[in-house]
């Protein structure tokens, strides 16, 4: 017996899901149940504060690499900083695909982007990305002489993680 689109089909029927002809009552629900992206705004305001970014690679054998880290969003890209001897930095040289979760633990809110990493490693022109992302935590403000010396040191690069498409395109959950 067909699906009509005014049945309320959800994906937990799966015979009925699973038959022929019946996918799009399926992604209709679906559709209509998907949380509404926040305002741009909303989001801004959410990724000024300060907050760590799972940063997600994927290793040479397939396997997922995640690490928590320090960002700041431009309303462009988001920038990460690490060092050369990191696993993250050998996996984004390989492979550029990145996805980022930005959480709140206290609110139940997140947004998930999917990205492409370019490795910045010109340390002096990134020198207001990796100020703004220390001053984003409460690190204080060096002279710039004193933290290129430290970059340098530590062997920092900056990833410059731009999403795959607008804010209205990623997954976020919790806003209002």
């Amino acid at each position: 017996m067909p699906v009509h689109a005014s049945e309320n089909l959800r994906p937990a029927d799966p015979i009925r899901a699973s038959q022929p002809g019946h996918l799009m009552p399926v992604l209709r629900w679906a559709a209509d149940n998907v949380a509404p992206m926040p305002p741009d705004d909303s989001i801004a305001a959410f990724l000024a504060e300060p907050r760590n970014a799972v940063v997600v690679g994927t290793r040479a054998d397939g396997r997922p690499h995640a690490t928590p880290n320090w960002f700041y969003w431009d309303g462009t890209r988001f920038y990460v900083s690490t060092t050369r001897d990191r696993v993250k930095y050998r996996i984004f040289t390989r492979d550029p695909r990145a996805q980022l979760l930005v959480d709140d633990c206290t609110g139940f809110r997140y947004l998930m982007v999917y990205g492409t990493v370019d490795i910045r490693e010109d340390l002096a022109a990134e020198l207001p990305r990796f100020r703004a992302i220390r001053e984003k935590h409460g690190r204080e403000a060096q002279p710039d002489d004193e933290l290129l010396a430290g970059l340098e040191a530590e062997q920092r690069v900056l990833l410059a993680i731009t999403p795959d498409g607008p804010p209205s395109s990623w997954n976020a959950r919790g806003f209002s």
